[in-house]
Parts: C-alpha cells; sequence; structure tokens
C-alpha cells in the first residue's frame, strides 16, 4: 500500500532522544533527528493528502501558539507566516495584526489583510480597502470596500458612501452616497462621521 508522510519540525525535543518508526498509518510514529531539530513524521494511506496537509497546518498552528504564549514572538512569526500562505484564515488575520500593530510594517500589513480578503474575512475586506484609499489606489478600494458593505459590513457604509460622494473609484453617485449612509445610521445612529455626511448630503440636495 502507497503511504504519504509528512514532517513536522520540532522545538524543545532533547538532542539525545531515540527516533522509532513504526508502521501505523495516520499516526505519529516517530521522531527523525535532522540538522538539530526533529521532525515529527506521520504516514497517511493513499489518497488522503487533504488529510495528511491539515495535519500539518494543525502542528505549525499548534506550535506558533505555544511560542506566542512563551512571548517567542520571532520564532512563531515564521510560523504564523507559513500558516497564513497555506491559505489558513485565523493566521492571516493575525499576522496582518502583527505587522500593523506590533511590527510597524504597512507593507506586510498590506500583504496579509489581502490574504484575508481575498478568504473571505470581510472586516480585511474592508481593512484592505481602507489601507488600498490611503494609497490612493481607488479602483481597487472601491471594490473592497463595497464588496465589505455588500456583506453587510456596517463600519464599510461610510467610506462606501465617502468614496461615491467623491468619485474614488466609482462615478460620483449622491444617491448612492445616501443610501449607504443612511445604512450607516439605521446601523450606528450616534456616529458622528455618519452625521457629518448626512449633513452634507442634504446640504446636496439629498
Amino acid at each position: 500500500m502507497c503511504l504519504g508522510v509528512s514532517f513536522v519540525f520540532l522545538h524543545g525535543c532533547s538532542p539525545g532522544m531515540s527516533a522509532t518508526i513504526g508502521t501505523v498509518t495516520g499516526s505519529v510514529v516517530g521522531l527523525i533527528p535532522l540538522s538539530g531539530l526533529f521532525a515529527k513524521v506521520t504516514l497517511y494511506p493513499e489518497g488522503s493528502v487533504m488529510d495528511m496537509e491539515q495535519e500539518l497546518l494543525n502542528d505549525v498552528i499548534r506550535e506558533y501558539r505555544q511560542l506566542l504564549e512563551a512571548g517567542d514572538l520571532p520564532a512563531a512569526l515564521p510560523l504564523i507566516r507559513q500558516a497564513a500562505h497555506w491559505g489558513d484564515l485565523e493566521s492571516q488575520i493575525l499576522a496582518a495584526d502583527l505587522y500593523m500593530n506590533t511590527l510597524q510594517d504597512p507593507a506586510q500589513a498590506l500583504e496579509y489583510t489581502r490574504l484575508a480578503a481575498l478568504n473571505g474575512d470581510t472586516d480585511s475586506m474592508l481593512n484592505l480597502g481602507v489601507m488600498l484609499r490611503e494609497r490612493r489606489e481607488f479602483d481597487k478600494a472601491f471594490y473592497f470596500i463595497q464588496k465589505a458593505a455588500m456583506a453587510a459590513c456596517p463600519r464599510a457604509y461610510e467610506p462606501l458612501a465617502a468614496m461615491y460622494m467623491m468619485g474614488q473609484g466609482t462615478p460620483r453617485d449622491l444617491q448612492q452616497a445616501k443610501y449607504w449612509n443612511l445604512q450607516g445610521l439605521e446601523a450606528d445612529p450616534e456616529n458622528a462621521g455618519l452625521q457629518r455626511q448626512h449633513r452634507v448630503l442634504e446640504k446636496a440636495g439629498c
């Protein structure tokens, strides 16, 4: 029978640990020393590649969570990035937040926010749109902010209305601006920005 094998590098293994490889499929069967690290070996039946990939992803996530709990961000960050590029939404959002708020790296924050937005996270769609708008990439910004608003993300209503008011990434359309402004006020009647926006629209005859 053909088998798939996954390897996960582990931290904290004793250099003197012996390695024993068994033949039980679908379970951890041993530890192999590789250049001072240890690789956890898991065997899978042929055709279970998706199970193997998910198990590998889960191991990476568990490993970086332990490192974060220990306060070791430099060691955790490569694993967070790896999980994010493998499509894990939680890791994409975490990477975006770390690069934006902790590491102060806007370019990397943009990259991981984009991954999370393309993975369907509505808050990330909005955040990406706002970041692109600040970069004056209005067409792309409008696309993601509108997508977030259409997915019922309340925070997207005000910037979408503003883009319609100013014709950023879309033809100027005060009726659409009014519609999204009212959607925002319905969701958050006390929002000062939406109230100011509403007064401007009223003065414009909307």
